[in-house]
């Protein structure tokens, strides 16, 4: 998940014993290690069953993540997402440490209101995420018991999914589950989840979500899936392994997001994201986009070379992911320059304001958003 990542995408080196030692000890080509005897407790859950199925505004939905932050503050916000948008998701207040600040505090006017913004324009929404390195709570860092730990994940997982039963298309369950460098670090991202309830907190964590919400997509979300070079196939590699063992043991899994943070310095691997998107499908696994937007630090400073850029970004990642077939769907994590964590996290080497999404901070429409449009009503 973009906002509040360290520029550096932090990674984990774990030292001595524990769960993640022991996922660091075996070949990444050996699955088991992943999930090693997590699937027998999560079997009577099918994979692909009860998927949500909403119809689309056009061929292949569009949305944007929204803040409730400037609803208020902005006249000109709101309605631009009603405006563009086939769905509007709550970029953060549906976080387990927004919405479940405290052990006895629960939060949940902020999601509720962009919920209902959405629903009641006719549009659709979707949730992230129950379970996130980056929004895990303090209280939550402090439990020590693998007992505690389930109840804790299970209960807000429980009461979350309940009060959105049925208004939400789906939700990625589990975001950034993978080491940033499986090839040095093991496949599994060092998290307080994976050291108190080891590899299993995943399956439990999807598990519990499908039978909270039946007709909701079940989704697993990452980042860095779609560029060229070792790194990112291995961490492709990783990713479906994960999926594999998932679905080996009876874990639904009905998604893949993959977030589509791109960078001006990186090349988007267009036969490897085919043969990605390929292999998810044959596994009934379809393929989202989830958190689209364009990290550009080199380019000129000029608006066109920086819109240019972003453009021929875009243009070939939409070429690798529909290669195969479409995306299930199509989301900018925001929609507007005007609101964005790229200038905070990773700002401009020379200063410039960034320009990451496909409207400007005055509200006019670049050109990579009439490529998507096109993209998204044609279906390909």
């Amino acid at each position: 998940m973009a906002d509040g990542r360290d520029t550096a995408l932090p990674r984990s080196h774990p030292d001595g014993d524990g769960p993640f030692a022991q996922l660091r000890s075996e070949p990444l080509t050996r699955r088991s290690v992943l999930l090693a005897g997590a699937g027998a407790a999560f079997s009577t859950f099918a994979a692909g069953a009860g998927r949500a199925r909403a119809e689309p505004l056009r061929k292949i939905p569009f949305g944007a993540a929204i803040q409730s932050e400037f609803l208020d503050s902005d006249p000109l916000y709101g309605p631009a997402f009603l405006r563009y948008c086939d769905l509007v998701m709550p970029m953060n207040e549906l976080k387990f440490d927004q919405i479940h600040p405290e052990r006895d505090v629960w939060r949940f006017e902020p999601a509720d209101r962009l919920v209902e913004l959405a629903l009641s324009n006719g549009k659709l929404s979707r949730g992230t995420c129950h379970v996130w390195w980056g929004s895990t709570p303090a209280w939550v860092e402090a439990i020590t018991s693998e007992r505690e730990a389930e109840r804790v994940l299970v209960e807000h997982i429980e009461r979350v999914g309940d009060r959105y039963r049925g208004k939400l298309t789906g939700w990625d369950v589990v975001n950034e589950p993978l080491a940033y460098d499986p090839r040095e670090e093991g496949p599994l991202r060092d998290t307080h989840w994976l050291r108190v309830l080891g590899p299993r907190h995943i399956p439990l964590a999807l598990s519990t979500t499908a039978r909270v919400d039946p007709q909701a997509r079940i989704v697993v979300n990452d980042y860095d899936l779609e560029f060229e070079g070792p790194l990112y196939d291995a961490r492709r590699s990783v990713m479906i392994d994960l999926l594999r063992q998932l679905q080996d043991g009876g874990v639904r899994v009905d998604g893949l997001g993959i977030q589509g943070h791109l960078y001006g310095d990186r090349t988007i691997d267009k036969d490897a994201l085919e043969a990605f998107h390929r292999t998810l499908d044959e596994m009934g696994i379809e393929l989202l986009v989830t958190e689209l937007d364009v990290i550009n630090r080199e380019s000129p400073p000029d608006p066109e070379s920086m819109d240019a850029l972003a453009y021929d970004l875009v243009d070939d990642f939409l070429d690798g992911v529909f290669a195969h077939k479409p995306p299930a769907m199509v989301v900018t994590w925001g929609l507007t320059d005007r609101y964005s964590w790229i200038p905070d996290v990773m700002p401009r080497y020379d200063g410039t304001p960034h320009r990451p999404l496909p409207l400007t901070a005055d509200y006019a429409e670049k050109n990579w958003l009439h490529l998507l449009q096109r993209r998204l009503a044609a279906g390909r």
